[in-house]
């Protein structure tokens, strides 16, 4: 008993000093942070939690937290608003569905400040809902079509899915580390959105999961810096994955697409890392690259917090994908 009583006051004194040594290096025990997109019960509060998607636009009208703190209307089905009625037209419109994330959600711009807005009013013989949703990755965009695919069109299914990407959804896609710092839930926690990994010659598909604090995480820099570093360099040191999994989702779309009798094609609307079209190069479907202006003319095109297209760019964008959807895309779904 003696000796396990010397271990135990060994062990309580090391901890000691390693939680000194870890305060006098700098460190801090864990704060709780709230994403600011994320947090609940607000009129900025644009998403409400999902438990296969992790979260979804929340129906209503919420304001951004950027630009000009505009007001932002969603529909049902995590759409955000395309024309001024939420129901779908029964007019006999070709119906297309814009998947992918917060640069397609147009976030921080007016409803009819939007791209997707802007393509509605171009092409009267067509109907675009717009199912962006802030914070996705490839792989949430594409578990969101399958679901409204089923769930919200009748017997007039999408005559194309289009898939608007950006080169942040690399990492995305594979919940890097990087990532999973950057978001959280209502109470703090870090979570990790439904992504894949490679295991070997195959990928293997993670739902999505709340990470929780370690047990006096919340009072301890030593177990906060012990648990970050497990997250970064074990659990979520997933970036060296993203190309093979990213294009690996993409084409998972494609397929669901080809099944369900539908065209597909890809948009790249945002590439500031320029590495966006090694995900699309070879892909046997249509893809066009609209990016640029984000990244050579940001003060012009960009809202002021330099995050998320600015009603200019949104006009660029709609005009750059008209001219492909005329020349490329439209005369095939005549036929």
């Amino acid at each position: 008993m003696k000796n396990v009583f010397l271990f135990l006051a060994a062990l309580v004194v090391s901890l000691l000093m390693a939680e000194a040594a870890m305060r006098l290096a700098g460190f801090k025990p864990r704060e709780v942070r709230i994403n600011p997109f994320f947090v609940p019960g607000t009129e900025t509060t644009w998403s409400v939690p999902d438990a296969e998607l992790g979260w979804i636009n929340k129906e209503g009208i919420s304001r951004a937290i950027e630009g000009d703190h505009v007001d932002m209307t969603f529909w049902s089905m995590s759409r955000r608003a395309t024309r001024p009625d939420a129901a779908l037209p029964a007019d006999g419109r070709a119906q297309v569905m814009i998947i992918g994330g917060s640069n397609l959600q147009s976030y921080g711009v007016r409803d009819d400040e939007s791209f997707p807005w802007l393509l509605s009013e171009h092409y009267p013989t067509l109907s675009f809902e717009n199912f962006g949703t802030g914070g996705y990755s490839t792989v949430q965009a594409g578990l969101l079509a399958e679901r409204a695919f089923d769930q919200l069109y009748g017997a007039d299914k999408p005559k194309l899915i289009l898939l608007a990407f950006d080169d942040a959804h690399l990492l995305r896609n594979v919940s890097d580390q990087s990532w999973v710092y950057s978001i959280s839930d209502a109470q703090g926690n870090y979570v990790a959105p439904p992504h894949y990994r490679e295991h070997g010659d195959a990928l293997t598909f993670h739902p999505f999961r709340t990470i929780g604090f370690w047990p006096l995480e919340k009072h301890s820099a030593a177990l906060t810096v012990l648990h970050n570093v497990w997250l970064q360099s074990v659990v979520y040191n997933s970036a060296p994955e993203a190309l093979p999994v990213t294009r690996a989702a993409v084409q998972d779309i494609a397929t669901f697409a080809q099944k369900k009798g539908v065209a597909f094609a890809a948009v790249i609307l945002d590439d500031r890392g320029q590495t966006a079209k090694s995900v699309f190069e070879g892909q046997p479907f249509p893809w066009h690259d609209c990016s640029g202006l984000e990244r050579t003319n940001p003060a012009e095109y960009m809202l002021n917090e330099g995050s998320h297209p600015n009603p200019k760019l949104h006009a660029h964008l709609a005009e750059c994908i008209e001219g492909w959807l005329d020349a490329e895309i439209l005369p095939g779904l005549a036929k």
